[in-house]
């Protein structure tokens, strides 16, 4: 019933339509018949932009003029029997909803019945795909009609390229070269032990505080422990103190971050799957995100294997930054051949297809001499932002206090 009356909806309101064909597009244990109308729909307000609804002689006049041979009886029964329904304008999201969960109840179902009458057994994973398809279904009515016009004119468009979120990084290059914070998927590369984790955390500080009385919140998932001392490094490059000195005054240290904004960074550890990072975001709506240690992370239902498996979780990512609107900052280990200046070509396990999902990226280099213990050596090897400008250049890094300064 459910089915028949979002039909009738996505017939009377082409706007409704728009916004939400692909949630029943995408579910794949529809009735065929049911489905076929859909698509039909589809194809027409495609074929008419123009049209703000459809008639049921219209959607069968089409049908019938696409399948002159067919008998479309079954398919105008459904049109039919979709007009008598009764719904009103304002449960549009709750009858999707209730779709999803029946259709994707359903297909629960049917994997749990050779387990009960025990003719099979294993079927944990296919039921996590379900569920994460489930969740992707669910959050496509939180997201916004990707087919966009861009209908402003060229001032605008230049004066908008120009512009930014006002968020700036905490070296002068990167808001040079990239910019403000905007919605994009960058990544942070570097050797271990060269201080990739306290540039993240430098730059979460450095962000929170820039959004002092605003309701914005910034979200860290990771996948491995030590989550209380992150938490506590980032208040230490909050308030540019020593670690000696915070440990020494506990609370006016928790005060001092809390005045500064330090509470608008939520730090989740044992971050393991993307469906996590959703549930997350979804609860946060974060204007950034950190994925540490990306390529730890599990996308259910990811097929593949070797890099293209890897690009699967950088392609997720980039979904997720243009769904919630955020700027997403994976962090990754360069590989063993990384040396002073971290290229794309240091992408551990992809050389193609990761960087090809970027909008920009950071490697933070440094040479193991004596006298250059402090020297980073930053290079922005990719960037699509702004004017997409790329550069390289030395910081200082301070590892005591957490922070890198120009």
């Amino acid at each position: 019933m459910e089915v028949l009356a979002v039909i009738k909806h996505f017939m009377e309101d082409s706007t409704q339509q728009v916004k939400f064909h692909r949630h029943m597009l995408r579910i794949d244990n529809l009735d065929k018949g049911q489905l076929g109308v859909l698509e039909n729909i589809d194809e027409l307000y495609t074929l008419f932009p123009d049209k703000s609804n459809l008639t049921p002689e219209e959607l069968k006049a089409y049908i019938k003029k696409k399948n002159p041979s067919r008998d479309i009886s079954y398919v105008a029964d459904i049109i039919d029997s979709s007009i008598s329904q009764a719904i009103g304008p304002e449960i549009t999201q709750t009858l999707m909803e209730a779709v999803i969960e029946r259709h994707m109840a359903a297909k629960i179902m049917a994997l749990c019945s050779p387990v009960v009458s025990n003719q099979k057994t294993g079927m944990l994973s296919e039921v996590d795909d379900v569920m994460q398809e489930y969740s992707d279904l669910c959050t496509l009515s939180d997201k916004v009609d990707q087919l966009q016009d861009c209908d402003v004119s060229f001032q605008e468009a230049i004066e908008f390229r120009a512009a930014d979120s006002g968020i700036k990084w905490p070296l002068a290059g990167l808001n040079k070269a990239i910019g403000g914070v905007e919605p994009s998927l960058g990544l942070v590369i570097a050797r271990p032990d060269t201080g990739k984790t306290s540039f993240i955390l430098n730059c979460l500080s450095y962000f929170a505080y820039q959004l002092k009385d605003t309701d914005h919140q910034l979200l860290y998932c990771g996948n491995e422990e030590g989550i209380m001392g992150l938490k506590a490094r980032m208040g230490v490059s909050l308030l540019g103190v020593t670690t000696e000195w915070a440990e020494q005054n506990p609370r006016d240290f928790g005060e001092q971050v809390s005045q500064r904004n330090g509470d608008c960074v939520r730090f989740h550890g044992g971050v393991r799957s993307t469906r996590d990072v959703e549930t997350l975001a979804k609860r946060y709506n974060p204007l950034v995100i950190v994925a540490d240690q990306i390529a730890k992370f599990q996308l259910p239902g990811n097929k593949d294997e070797g890099p293209k498996a890897l690009a699967n979780v950088y392609g997720w990512f980039r979904q997720l930054s243009q769904d919630y609107n955020s700027m997403v900052m994976a962090v990754a280990q360069a590989d063993a051949k990384s040396g002073q200046w971290i290229t794309m070509d240091n992408i551990n396990g992809s050389k193609t297809d990761v960087p090809g999902e970027l909008d920009w990226g950071i490697g933070i280099g440094m040479i193991d001499e004596p006298g250059l213990e402090s020297k980073r050596f930053v290079n922005i090897f990719k960037n699509k932002m702004k004017y997409g400008r790329k550069g390289r250049g030395e910081s200082t890094f301070d590892p005591e206090r957490c922070r890198y300064k120009d």
